[in-house]
């Protein structure tokens, strides 16, 4: 099981959901509030972005794990000065949705550091649900 997951039903469909996580670099318009820059070096699988924090807290440098037909999407955290946790991995599954649209489930597993489980649970999963409900808008 994971430690945060969110699941639910997109409009858009599943290649252009699959597309916009797949532009790993893109994140900050997708984020435009909480992230300051963005910067990838690679594509597709082994890229890495490094991420500006815009409240200042700091850095996070992520890469990406898989990218796969269209369907599942991966990636680790490999250095964070700036999130509450270590040992980040998440994971998020696409399914093509009875009548039209993507069924996402967006979840991770990590270990809190400095607050409590739930709290970071909660903050995970309202981040998922701002990157999904951005790509849906887009």
């Amino acid at each position: 099981p994971y430690d945060a997951l969110v699941e639910r039903k997109l409009s858009t469909p599943r290649s252009e959901v699959f597309a916009a996580l797949c532009d790993f670099g893109g994140i900050d318009r997708l984020l435009p509030d909480a992230i300051a820059s963005c910067s990838c070096e690679g594509q597709g699988v082994g890229s890495v972005r490094t991420i500006k924090m815009a409240d200042g807290s700091g850095t996070v440098v992520e890469r990406m794990e898989i990218a796969h037909d269209d369907s599942v999407f991966g990636y680790t955290i490999t250095f964070n000065d700036a999130l509450p946790m270590e040992n980040y991995c998440a994971t998020v599954i696409l399914s093509d949705a009875n009548g039209g649209g993507t069924d996402v489930s967006y979840g991770s597993n990590w270990d809190p550091k400095g607050i409590s489980e739930d709290e970071l649970r909660e903050m995970l999963e309202n981040l998922y649900n701002a990157i999904l409900g951005a790509i849906e808008s887009a």
